[in-house]
């Protein structure tokens, strides 16, 4: 059996392929890393509002909305819930049916729940990765915007 022939196409072979890879690299530059998300994006003022008309949301934990200085309205998520004692907004679930408040929470003041997406089991009611807009005062989150599901 002869086997240069094979072997020589299989140089010729990979000579080309080595030829046109080396033809298609050239010396061109390395192609540009993706842009991240923060070059993508249009820079914000200190509204909020993007340069390009939009405006930016930033969503807040219970605990980082009870440790924000500035006055204004914030959009806070987490568990949505009242077990008959009042609606409560909590950063934490407890392991529990119906669930259970758990960690950080804000007593949430002037909230219509018509509407919402609520589930009921119990006499309790929530939502989980409720989002709500309001104002927050100490351990209250007085609401001024509509919530809605994350």
């Amino acid at each position: 059996m002869n086997t240069a022939r094979p072997r020589l196409l299989s140089i010729a072979l990979v000579a080309a392929l080595a030829v046109t890879a080396a033809a298609c690299g050239g010396d061109t530059e390395e192609p540009a890393a993706a842009p991240t998300a923060e070059e993508t994006l249009p820079p914000a003022d200190d509204a909020g509002d993007a340069a390009a008309g939009g405006t930016t949301m930033r969503v807040h934990s219970v605990s980082e909305a009870k440790a924000e200085t500035e006055e204004g309205s914030l959009h806070v998520v987490g568990l949505l819930i009242d077990d008959g004692s009042g609606w409560r907004l909590c950063e934490a679930v407890l392991e529990s049916y119906p669930p259970q408040c758990g960690g950080e929470s804000l007593a949430v003041e002037g909230l219509d729940p018509d509407g919402l997406p609520l589930e009921e089991d119990g006499g309790v009611r929530w939502q989980t990765d409720a989002t709500v807009v309001g104002e927050v005062d100490g351990h209250t989150l007085t609401v001024t915007g509509s919530p809605a599901s994350s």
